[in-house]
C-alpha cells in the first residue's frame, strides 16, 4: 500500500469529490461511518453482564464516549461519529463533545456536522469558559483551562473513551492556542481513561515528520498519546518511524473509497508491506520440482559461545521453502545443529570453535547468510573477507549467490572502508539500530556516501539527528552499495538500491529478543535460494517473521515468547 503525501492526501480526497457522485460533506460521513465501524468493534463488549452482574441493567455495562473536536475536517469527522455512535449505541451510552474552538472558526462540513448532533449528545464549548449541554447528560463543576477551554473533570473516567479529533494531515508548524490546550488535556488525563482513539494522525503530528515537528517528549504538550489510531485510506509515514509512531498505539488502517485511479497515478517512494503486498509476490511451487529445483541456502554462523544463532539461523531458512540448507559451524559444534535440525546438511569449519575458512565450492549455493554469532576474532575477520571477495568476483564474472549479512559480519565490514567496499551488489544487510549506526559512520567516514549539510546533523550516538535524516542516509548507503537494506524494529523498514523504502505491518514488541535477527537471516537467505530476488526475499522475509513473532505471542504471549519459537511458526504462504 503506498504511503502518500499529506498534499497528495488532500488532493485525492478533492479528486474522488470533483469526478464521483459524492460531496465533500458525503465523503466525511463515509469516513465516520466507516471509523464508528472499527470503534465499535474495537471498544463495545461482545456481550452483557446483564441484570444482577456488574452494571445491573442490559446495556450499561460498557464504555461512555467522549470526542474532543477542533474546528477542521478531522473535527468534523469526530463530529460525525459521536452522532452515529448515538443513533447505533442509543441512550445506553453516554456519547459526549467536547470542543476546543467556537464554532464561528470552524470549517464548513465541521459545522454541518455539528448542527446535526442529536439532542441526546452533551456538548461543551470554550466560549467564555461555559459549559453547553444539550439532552441527557449534565455534568456540574469544572475549571476554566488556558485560553477559555473548558475542562470538566467528570467527563474523564475509567469508562470513557477518548476520541481525538483535533487535528489531522493539514497540521504543520508549532501547536499553540486551543489546539496545544486540548492535546494537553488528553494526555494529562488518558491514564484514567479506557481508551484514547486518535482520528487519522494522532493531534500534534505532522504527516510527514520533516514538516517541522519539534516535538518534546517529555512535555504532554508533544502529541497525543494515543493506544489507537484509526488512519483514513493510508498509513502515515510519521505513523511509522520511532519518533512520531511511538504516539500512535496500535495502527488500522480505515478505508473510505478515495478514487483508486488518482491513487495509482500518484508516485512514492514510501509504501506499506501488508498481505496484499505478500500475494502480489509469492511464487507458485512447481509441483514437478525436487530439492534441486527449490535452491540451497548456506548459513555460515555460530562460535563456540554462540552457537544456538547457528540454530535459530538454520532453522529460519529451513522453513523458507527452498530445498537445501548447509549450515558451515565450527566442527566442535556440529552436534548442535545436527541434533537441533536433522534436515539440514552440516559442513564443518575446520576450527573446532569459530569460522575460520571459506568453505569449499561456494558457487553451487544460490544464497549464503553469514554473521549470527560469528564472533569477531582475528581469523573470522580474515575468512569473511576471503568470502567478500570471492562473492565479488564471482559476481563481476556473471552471476553470484545471493548474501545475506547481518550480525557480526555488518559489524566486522564496519571496521572500515576496505572491508565495506567488499560488499557485492545485490547483498541483503540486515542491521539493528546500533549495527546501522555502525554501518553509516564508516559509509560516511569513507566518503562511500555524502555528509548531510544540516547544522544539527547527528548526536554522540547516532549519526543522524531524526528520523528523516536516518531514512535519507540509509538510501544513500543502499544506492552505494547497490544493495538492499533492512533497518530492523518496528515497521521494519527495507530500503531498496532505487531508494524505495516498504514499511513492514506485522510484527510486535515481544520479538524484541535476542536470536530473533538470526531466524530473519535465514529465512530471507532460504527465500533468495528458493529463487526470489533480494528486494522481494528481504519484504517476504520481514513479512512472515512478523507473522510468525505474532502467531507466537498468541500462544505464549509477547513477555514469554523467545526467539526459538519463531521458526515452529513460520508459514510461508
Amino acid at each position: 500500500m503506498k504511503i502518500l503525501t499529506g498534499n497528495d492526501i488532500r488532493r485525492a480526497d478533492l479528486y474522488t469529490i470533483e469526478h464521483g457522485p459524492v460531496e465533500s460533506l458525503a465523503l466525511m460521513e463515509r469516513a465516520a461511518e466507516a471509523l464508528t465501524r472499527e470503534i465499535i468493534a474495537r471498544c463495545e463488549p461482545d456481550e452483557c453482564c446483564g441484570p444482577g452482574g456488574c452494571c445491573g441493567a442490559v446495556g450499561n455495562c460498557g464504555p461512555e464516549y467522549l470526542i474532543v473536536a477542533g474546528k477542521g475536517n478531522n473535527a468534523g469527522d469526530g463530529l460525525a461519529v459521536a452522532r452515529l455512535l448515538h443513533e447505533r449505541l442509543g441512550s445506553s451510552r453516554k456519547v459526549s463533545v467536547l470542543l476546543s474552538f467556537p464554532e464561528d472558526e470552524m470549517s464548513p462540513d465541521c459545522r454541518s456536522n455539528l448542527e446535526r448532533l442529536p439532542a441526546g449528545v452533551a456538548k461543551f464549548s470554550p466560549a467564555a469558559g461555559r459549559m453547553v449541554s444539550d439532552g441527557i447528560m449534565h455534568v456540574g463543576g469544572g475549571s476554566v483551562c488556558p485560553d477559555a477551554l473548558f475542562f470538566p473533570e467528570s467527563l474523564f473516567t475509567p469508562e470513557t473513551v477518548v476520541i481525538d479529533a483535533v487535528l489531522g494531515s493539514g497540521m504543520c508548524g508549532e501547536l499553540r492556542g486551543r489546539a496545544a490546550d486540548a492535546i494537553r488535556l488528553i494526555n494529562s488525563n488518558s491514564s484514567r481513561c479506557r481508551d484514547v482513539i486518535s482520528i487519522d494522525l494522532p493531534s500534534g503530528l505532522p504527516t510527514e515528520p520533516s514538516d517541522g515537528w519539534k516535538g518534546d517528549p517529555d512535555s504532554s504538550l508533544c502529541a497525543v498519546a494515543a493506544s489507537c489510531t484509526l488512519t483514513i485510506e493510508f498509513p502515515k509515514l510519521s505513523l511509522l518511524l520511532p519518533e512520531t509512531g511511538r504516539y500512535a498505539g496500535r495502527l488500522e488502517v480505515v478505508h473510505i473509497g478515495l478514487d483508486r485511479g488518482f491513487i495509482a497515478s500518484c508516485r512514492s517512494c514510501y509504501a506499506t508491506v501488508d498481505r496484499e503486498t505478500v500475494r502480489s509476490l509469492l511464487l507458485p511451487r512447481n509441483e514437478y520440482g525436487h530439492k534441486g529445483s527449490f535452491g540451497h541456502a548456506m548459513i555460515i554462523a555460530g562460535c563456540k559461545e554462540m552457537i544456538g544463532a547457528a540454530v535459530l539461523c538454520t532453522g529460519g531458512a529451513l522453513r523458507s521453502g527452498c530445498g537445501l540448507v548447509t549450515a558451515h559451524v565450527p566442527s566442535g559444534e556440529r552436534l548442535a545443529v545436527q541434533l537441533s535440525h536433522p534436515s539440514a546438511i552440516v559442513s564443518c569449519d575446520p576450527s573446532s570453535a569459530m569460522f575460520s575458512a571459506v568453505p569449499d565450492s561456494i558457487s553451487k549455493y544460490s544464497s549464503i547468510a553469514v554473521g549470527p554469532g560469528l564472533g569477531r576474532a582475528p581469523e573470522t575477520v580474515r575468512a569473511l573477507g576471503d568470502l567478500l571477495s570471492r562473492l565479488r568476483d564471482m559476481r563481476e564474472a556473471g552471476a553470484a549467490p545471493t548474501l545475506i549479512l547481518d550480525a557480526d559480519a555488518l559489524n566486522i565490514i564496519s571496521s572500515g572502508p576496505q572491508m565495506l567496499g567488499l560488499v557485492p551488489p545485490g547483498s541483503v544487510l540486515t542491521p539493528h539500530i546500533g549495527e546501522l549506526s555502525r554501518l553509516l559512520r564508516a559509509a560516511l567516514a569513507s566518503g562511500m556516501i555524502p555528509s548531510l549539510t544540516d547544522a544539527d546533523t547527528g548526536t554522540d550516538r547516532y549519526p543522524w539527528a531524526d528520523d528523516m535524516q536516518k531514512v535519507v542516509l540509509v538510501k544513500s548507503l543502499a544506492a552505494a552499495l547497490k544493495s538492499v537494506i533492512v533497518v530492523k524494529g518496528a515497521h521494519t523498514m527495507t530500503c531498496s538500491p532505487q531508494g524505495d523504502c516498504h514499511f513492514n505491518m506485522s510484527g510486535n514488541p515481544g520479538m524484541a529478543k535476542g536470536g530473533s535477527g538470526d531466524v530473519l537471516a535465514g529465512l530471507i537467505a532460504g527465500l533468495a535460494a528458493r529463487g526470489y530476488s533480494p528486494l522481494h526475499a528481504a519484504l517476504l522475509g520481514v513479512w512472515f517473521h512478523g507473522l510468525a513473532g505474532d502467531r507466537a505471542a498468541g500462544i505464549h504471549g509477547q513477555e514469554s515468547m523467545c526467539s526459538a519459537d519463531l521458526p515452529a511458526f513460520l508459514k510461508v504462504d
